[in-house]
């Protein structure tokens, strides 16, 4: 990874936190989930994590430390959301914000292992 790619990575992670950020301040950020089964909710979380965990991975070069990184903020905005009239914290997000953390890190890892490894033609 070249330093201009890295700085990139990080501030696509801190925008894409940003975003998460002004998502948990909304009362209704979940209401356009009512149409979704039960417990789907978890799956767009694991999906916004892996995403932050994936750049923090770019940025630092570290997935394990991609992963708590995120895996912490993930705390931080279940307690955030304790303050949001409407929203309530939830271990089950949380579960699903560090496996979603978890994969996304793997699985830039293995990527940017592979490209390593096999130049493109």
């Amino acid at each position: 990874m070249t330093g201009r790619t890295r700085w990139l990575a990080l501030g696509g992670a801190v925008a894409w936190a940003l975003v998460l950020f002004l998502q948990s301040s909304s009362s209704d950020a979940g209401s356009f989930l009512g149409f979704l089964p039960d417990g789907s909710d978890k799956v767009l979380h694991a999906g916004a994590y892996a995403v932050l965990a994936g750049l923090l991975t770019l940025a630092t070069g570290r997935p394990l430390l991609a992963v708590v990184l995120a895996t912490a903020y993930g705390v931080t905005d279940e307690i955030h959301q304790s303050f949001v009239p409407g929203r309530d914290p939830s271990v089950g997000d949380l579960i699903a914000d560090a496996l979603g953390a978890t994969l996304g890190a793997t699985l830039v890892a293995y990527l940017v292992r592979r490209a390593r490894r096999s130049p493109l033609e």
